[in-house]
């Protein structure tokens, strides 16, 4: 016969990462009793298997290391996949952490090992899992250790001599930049006919060119069919067949075709999911079920579906530690930023696809003449503006040098619901980046609006 101990707290948090371990955080520096549950790292993927890691990679291979030299600073930045350093910063502002897989996760209770951890309120951070694409071979392949998850790539000891990224997205993308300048032969394939297929597709095709360009082999709208190779092959590496008949040698395969939230095996109610498998919240991060918010019960990060971004977990974060302290506020997801670290960078924000757009070339302002100078290398990119019918910006796109800088301006004027006019007359620096925004804005406002100066 097992017997259970029960702990009584203010709040429990299921997993820490970035947004869980910030609502653990504060609440704890509050004065709240809380648990965090935990089952792999203290803090998540984002500082050890993932975003820091990720632009680690990508940085070194702009600054011509080698592998074995981007590896050790690779790890150094993400602390050798060592969390005790966080756990320790968690222990000494209060929190209880407990390392364990949640069994069940509830209003007002949470079951971890022989551990029942009753609490007022649950704050549900558990991420989500990378996605398995149904191709036939890929279990042999897998099961030979050719496959790779963007952990596993993250990871990694040895630098394949040839690597097949699948998939279009920011992590396909950014791994397959890092990889080619770091020394590997790279394929990349999308199933559809550009990368980072939720943005505008002149955003997809100047990253598929900068690619192209840094020699990787880029393959859109030519879907995957089999794989090949593994346990079953007897050889070394395997291939990638695509629809098209073509076949892609590699040593590894990256599968980075998505993430699922992570929402099984806890007994979340039916109601309380999308049919993406991702709880259901409101503006202020409660979970909902078809009779509405459950009581106590919130959700962070991946787990909700809303963006896979470090910077959306937090924001959640946020919203959560206010509610539960009494100056509760809605989360506000318009000027959520989505930026991609590649050369050139992608910096992204609100509903591209307004009513009107206009674009303009990055590479004809003065910073670009002077770049070119300079470094004998050419400048790619553009910025695209979205306005509605009353002239508001509400989204914008733009790709180029240090884009995920000077776009910052953009998500504050589509956060702050700013209209096109007043962005027009905003003084910029010269010779900055920022000056191919007022091109595309005074495109945007029409000859009517222009004023003599």
């Amino acid at each position: 016969m097992t017997t259970s101990r029960t702990t009584a707290v203010d709040v429990c948090v299921v997993g820490s990462g970035s947004g869980g371990k910030m609502v653990a955080q504060e609440l704890a520096r509050a004065g709240r009793r809380v648990v965090l549950v935990e089952r792999g790292h203290v803090g998540g993927y984002c500082p050890y298997l993932a975003c820091v890691p990720a632009k680690s990679l990508l940085l070194s291979a702009r600054s011509g290391l080698s592998w074995v030299a981007a590896r050790a600073v690779r790890d150094e930045a993400a602390s050798h996949r060592d969390d005790s350093a966080a756990a320790a910063e968690l222990a000494a502002d209060g929190v209880e952490v407990v390392r364990g897989a949640a069994t069940r996760i509830g209003p007002g209770r949470v079951e971890v090992g022989g551990r029942v951890v009753e609490a007022a309120a649950v704050v549900v951070g558990t991420g989500s899992s990378p996605v398995r694409p149904p191709l036939p071979g890929l279990d042999d392949a897998a099961a030979g250790g050719l496959t790779w998850t963007s952990e596993e790539a993250l990871a990694a000891d040895d630098l394949p001599g040839r690597l097949v990224v699948l998939g279009g997205g920011p992590v396909a993308v950014e791994l397959a930049q890092a990889y080619r300048g770091l020394g590997s032969e790279v394929a990349l394939v999308q199933r559809g006919p550009h990368l980072l297929s939720k943005e505008p597709a002149w955003v997809g095709d100047v990253l598929a060119a900068a690619l192209a360009a840094d020699g990787v082999d880029v393959r859109t709208g030519d879907p995957a069919a089999s794989v090949s190779g593994g346990v079953s092959g007897g050889v070394s590496g395997g291939a990638l067949r695509l629809e098209s008949g073509a076949q892609l040698p590699f040593d590894r395969l990256l599968l980075a075709t998505g993430r699922s939230p992570v929402t099984g095996g806890f007994g979340f109610a039916d109601d309380w999911l999308t049919d993406a498998g991702a709880l259901r919240t409101d503006a202020r991060c409660r979970v909902v079920g078809d009779d509405g918010p459950v009581p106590g019960l919130f959700a962070v990060g991946d787990v909700t579906g809303v963006s896979d971004y470090t910077h959306t977990a937090n924001h959640q974060a946020r919203t959560v530690v206010g509610e539960l302290l009494g100056r509760g506020r809605d989360a506000d997801y318009r000027a959520v930023p989505r930026a991609v670290y590649t050369d050139p960078t992608v910096f992204c924000v609100g509903a591209t696809g307004g009513a009107r757009s206009a674009r303009f070339d990055v590479a004809q302002v003065e910073r670009a003449t002077l770049v070119e100078l300079s470094r004998r290398s050419g400048v790619t990119g553009a910025v695209e503006l979205f306005a509605d019918g009353s002239g508001v910006l509400v989204g914008a796109a733009c790709v180029g040098p240090d884009a995920d800088s000077w776009g910052a301006e953009l998500a504050l004027a589509v956060r702050a619901g700013l209209d096109v006019d007043l962005l027009h007359h905003h003084v910029r620096a010269f010779p900055t980046w920022s000056e191919a925004i007022f091109p595309a804005l005074e495109e945007l406002r029409g000859p009517g609006d222009r004023q003599a100066p």
